[in-house]
C-alpha cells in the first residue's frame, strides 16, 4: 500500500492517573508508555508520525521524538476533534490511528490490520477483540466481516450488553474519506465530545463500511490509573521472561525477577530469584546472576558469576570467567577475564586487566570532589583486603598491594607496595 502515516492520540490530561507525572511518560519495563507506542508507529511509518498532544506535554514529546510532527488539541473535545486537529498533516494519506496510553499493541497486529485493509479493498479497517468481560468497552456490531456501528457502554441496551466483540480504537483508513464525513459526528452527548467510533455508523449508512480484524485483548489494554499500569507491567514482564525461557535461559522464580524490554540473555545462563535487570543489559552464555543483584547498561561475558547482592552500574563491561561477589558495586569500568572481586568492594571508573584479585573491602577512590579519575590495574595484580586506590593511578603487571594500604602513587610492574602506619601498643590505664 502507499506510504502510511500514523497519528498517535496523546492529548489527555491523565486526570485519573493521580500522579505528578503524566501516564504516558511512566516507565513500563524500561521504556516509557509513549515510547512503546511510538516504536510501533515508527516501524510502519518511519518519519511519518504525528502526535496530537496537549500544551503540557508537547515540549517533552518534542525532546523524545525529534523526527515526529506535533499538533496541540486546545480543548479536550473527544477523539474525533483530536483527529481534526491533525488534518493539515493528513491530506491524501492512508492514516493509522493509535493511542498514546495503549503500549502493548504489537507490530504483528498492525501488520494484520494493514493486510486486512488491502485484502478486502475496504474503505477502512479496525482492530477489534473478544473478551469475556466486555464491561466498559465500546461494543462492535457487525454484518459479515463489516462493522455496522460501535456502541459505547452508556448507550447499550440489554441485548447489546451481551456482545463480546469490542472496539480497540485502532483503525486504518483513507484520510480524504475520513475528513469528508467526520463533521457528521455529533457532540450531542453527556460529555459533549466528538467520539471517533461514531464514524463506523456513518460510513455503514453510506455503504462504505469498515472491515475488522481480531487482535488479542491484552494488547488493547489502556492505562488510565496506576492500577492499570501495574497490571500491564505484569503482563509485559511475563511475556518478556517467557521469551527468554524459550531461548534456553533458566529464570528460577519468574514472578520475583524483573527484566527490561531490551534485555538479552544467551542460553545456558541462570537467573536466581529477586534479580532486577534494567535496560541496556547483555548477558552471554553460561552466566549465573545470583539473588538480589541489580544490573543496568552493562555487558557480562561467558562463564561469569555475579552476586548475590551485587550492583553492576552503567557503562560496565565484564569479561569471561569473572567472579563479582556479594556486596560488590562496579560502575563505568572494564573487568578483564579471570578476575575476582569477591566481596564488599567498589570499583568505579576502573580499567582492570586479566587474572586480577581484588581483596575484600577494597575501593577505587575515583572522585576528588570535582572530577572523576581512572584507576588502571594491569594483568596478574593481587590487591589485598581493605585497600584504597586513590585515582588517577596505574598499578603495573604482576604487582602486589598489601592489605590495608592507601595507594596514591603509580606502582611499577613486578613490585610490592605496602602503606601502613606503625602499630602502637600502649599499656592500659585503669579499668575498662
Amino acid at each position: 500500500m502507499k506510504k502510511l502515516t500514523t497519528v498517535i492520540l496523546a492529548a489527555g490530561n491523565s486526570s485519573r492517573f493521580k500522579h505528578n507525572k503524566s501516564k504516558i511518560f511512566q516507565d513500563l519495563s524500561g521504556l516509557s508508555i509513549i515510547e512503546h507506542v511510538y516504536n510501533v508507529a515508527k516501524n510502519v511509518s518511519e518519519k511519518n508520525v504525528i502526535f496530537v498532544c496537549n500544551k503540557n506535554n508537547i515540549l517533552e514529546l518534542k525532546k523524545k521524538f525529534t523526527n515526529a510532527k506535533f499538533v496541540v488539541q486546545r480543548k479536550q473535545q473527544g477523539t474525533g476533534d483530536a483527529i481534526l486537529t491533525a488534518k493539515k498533516y493528513l491530506r491524501n494519506k492512508n492514516v493509522l490511528i493509535l493511542f498514546g496510553d495503549v503500549p502493548l499493541i504489537t507490530i504483528s497486529s498492525i501488520k494484520k490490520l494493514i493486510k486486512n485493509y488491502n485484502r478486502n479493498n475496504s474503505f477502512g479497517s479496525m482492530l477489534a477483540f473478544n473478551t469475556n468481560n466486555p464491561y466498559g468497552y465500546g461494543r462492535v456490531k457487525t454484518k459479515g466481516n463489516f462493522v455496522t456501528s460501535v456502541i459505547e457502554e452508556l448507550n447499550l441496551n440489554l441485548e447489546e450488553k451481551k456482545i463480546n466483540l469490542c472496539n480497540s480504537g485502532v483503525m486504518l483508513c483513507n484520510s480524504n474519506l475520513l475528513f469528508s464525513h467526520i463533521n457528521k459526528i455529533s457532540s450531542m452527548n453527556l460529555k459533549k465530545e466528538k467520539h471517533l467510533p461514531d464514524i463506523f455508523f456513518i460510513f455503514n449508512n453510506i455503504k462504505k463500511s469498515f472491515s475488522y480484524v481480531l487482535g488479542e485483548e491484552e494488547e488493547m489494554l489502556g492505562v488510565n490509573t496506576i492500577e492499570n499500569l501495574i497490571y500491564l507491567d505484569k503482563i509485559f514482564q511475563k511475556k518478556l521472561k517467557n521469551n527468554l525461557i524459550k531461548e534456553g535461559v533458566i529464570i528460577q522464580q519468574p514472578d520475583n525477577t524483573r527484566v527490561s524490554y531490551d534485555t538479552k540473555i544467551k542460553k545456558g545462563s541462570i537467573i536466581e530469584p529477586f534479580v532486577t535487570i534494567k535496560k541496556g543489559v547483555f548477558i552471554n552464555k553460561d552466566v549465573i546472576i545470583k539473588s538480589h543483584t541489580i544490573l543496568e547498561q552493562c555487558i557480562i561475558n561467558k562463564n561469569t558469576n555475579i552476586g548475590p547482592f551485587a550492583r553492576i552500574r552503567p557503562n560496565t563491561k565484564i569479561g569471561q570467567n569473572v567472579k563479582i561477589g556479594n556486596y560488590v558495586e562496579v560502575k563505568n569500568s572494564t573487568i578483564g577475564n579471570n578476575t575476582s572481586i569477591s566481596h564488599l568492594s567498589y570499583i568505579g571508573d576502573g580499567n582492570l586487566g586479566k587474572n586480577i584479585n581484588i581483596g575484600a573491602g577494597t575501593i577505587t577512590c575515583n572522585y576528588d570532589g570535582k572530577n572523576k579519575h581512572k584507576t588502571i590495574i594491569k594483568d596478574n595484580v593481587f590487591v589485598g583486603s581493605n585497600c584504597s586506590l586513590v585515582a588517577p593511578i596505574i598499578i603495573g603487571k604482576n604487582s602486589i598491594i598489601g592489605a590495608g594500604s592507601v595507594i596514591t602513587k603509580n606502582i611499577p610492574s613486578n613490585h610490592l607496595a605496602i602503606e601502613r602506619a606503625e602499630i602502637k601498643i600502649l599499656r592500659k590505664r585503669g579499668k575498662i
